[in-house]
């Protein structure tokens, strides 16, 4: 079995890549607030407070990624246990459904190919 596509590594890489970029928003709004006048550093602190809400919202989504992505993997895990269990304990069902499905997928592949050569 594969393990979950993101780890806790992975997920505070994100974080702190997240991080650096608003910490640069940060420095970039201090620079031009300095450079103005009172009216513009009211709005440089609205602009700050609308950076951290947003990094504080994709931090946020990842992490709920992250949980819903190893949810996501222990169901496929079940599934798999759970399929193994019954093509073990009913071989020659497995056997008739699968025979069957390839006779009806080679059916409509040989229909959908004849029926594209007549055109």
């Amino acid at each position: 079995m594969e393990k979950p596509t993101v780890s806790n590594a992975d997920n505070s890489a994100f974080s702190r890549g997240v991080d650096a970029a608003s910490g640069s928003m940060h420095r970039a709004i201090d620079g031009a607030a300095d450079a103005a006048s009172p009216a513009i550093k009211t709005m440089s602190a609205s602009a700050h407070n609308t950076v951290d809400k947003m990094a504080s919202g994709v931090n946020y989504a990842a992490d709920a990624l992250a949980t819903k992505g190893t949810q996501l993997h222990h169901l496929q895990q079940q599934l798999a246990e759970s399929t193994r269990g019954q093509v073990r304990s009913h071989p020659l069902i497995t056997l008739g459904i699968a025979a069957a499905g390839g006779a009806l997928l080679s059916i409509w592949l040989t229909r959908s190919l004849v029926g594209r050569n007549t055109n």
